[in-house]
């Protein structure tokens, strides 16, 4: 590239040597005119090839200039340009991950209008970056910024971000001490179905179970309810 370029400028700086000796001329004062004067424009019409030589050489050399440099430094700057847009949507994706824990991919798309492919795309060289790391609960894959809180204490942003689970959430925030049976009856599940979103929710101590002699209540881990609070403002 080094080579082609200095023989690019040499050929500019000739042609333009070329152009200032066969085209050279004077300056003269202007001397007034007596009688009518031609200020319609020029007096005829001539074709390329009634030009002067060293002017269709001018041009010629010049188009074939400009071909050969869109050629050589075309590829080069559509890359950087398509560089540059690539980098602003992985930026933006990033910080709606960051602003957005436990967030998924259709999360993202939808909130950043960037089309479902090009945002998989750029989450998957995110991740290989390691900016971002994805905990997966089930079918569902929860996203977050790399670094800051412990990555168990990840997860509970991601179970967070679940809908079931966020509802069963929501409801022992509202109700403390709530069992198992009513919250079966509130959401019109199953029980069992109820227990299984709760699981999770146990071990990673989001959720506290309390036994009262006849059944299994619930309440709320500390730091979660306060994150639930924050949220709803």
């Amino acid at each position: 590239m080094k080579h082609s370029s200095i023989a690019f400028l040499f050929l500019l700086v000739f042609v333009v040597n070329v152009a200032i000796v066969d085209g050279g001329y004077s300056v003269e004062p202007y001397a007034p005119q007596n009688g009518l004067s031609d200020t319609l424009g020029a007096d005829s019409t001539i074709s390329f090839f009634e030009l002067p030589l060293w002017i269709q050489l001018i041009w010629v050399i010049g188009v074939l200039c400009a071909f050969f440099g869109a050629i050589k430094f075309g590829p080069l700057v559509l890359g950087k340009v398509k560089t540059i847009l690539q980098n602003q949507n992985r930026t933006v994706i990033l910080e709606y991950i960051g602003k957005n824990p436990g967030c998924t991919l259709a999360d993202i798309s939808k909130s950043t209008d960037i089309n479902r492919g090009t945002a998989r795309y750029h989450l998957y060289l995110l991740l290989i970056e390691r900016k971002v790391i994805r905990k997966k609960n089930g079918k569902l894959s929860y996203l977050f910024a790399n670094g800051g809180k412990q990555l168990e204490r990840k997860q509970l942003y991601g179970y967070i971000m679940n809908p079931s689970k966020r509802e069963i959430l929501d409801i022992i925030l509202n109700t403390p001490g709530i069992s198992n049976k009513e919250i079966a009856e509130r959401l019109q599940i199953d029980r069992s179905t109820v227990y299984w979103h709760l699981q999770p929710l146990l071990e990673e101590e989001m959720v506290v179970s309390q036994w009262d002699g006849r059944s299994m209540n619930y309440i709320l881990f500390p730091e979660v309810e306060a994150i639930l609070r924050e949220q709803r403002k």
